[in-house]
């Protein structure tokens, strides 16, 4: 595979999956089985959107400049 759609893969998948590490994580979101209740912690949401937006950025700093 060329490495150019490889780095176009990890652009639009970095985002995502630190997202999705981060709340899996318990950084922000929680259920209560009991009461039915989700719970977000805007907070630690925010904190995972700024690194994924920091790990989009750290890849694009390495592979998108010529």
């Amino acid at each position: 595979m060329n490495s150019v759609f490889v780095r176009m893969a990890i652009y639009i998948l970095s985002p995502l999956l630190t997202m999705l590490a981060g709340l899996l994580g318990g950084w922000g979101v929680s259920y209560d089985a009991t009461s039915h209740v989700l719970s977000i912690n805007v907070e630690a949401v925010i904190g995972a959107a700024v690194a994924a937006a920091g790990f989009s950025g750290a890849i694009f700093a390495r592979w998108g400049v010529r």
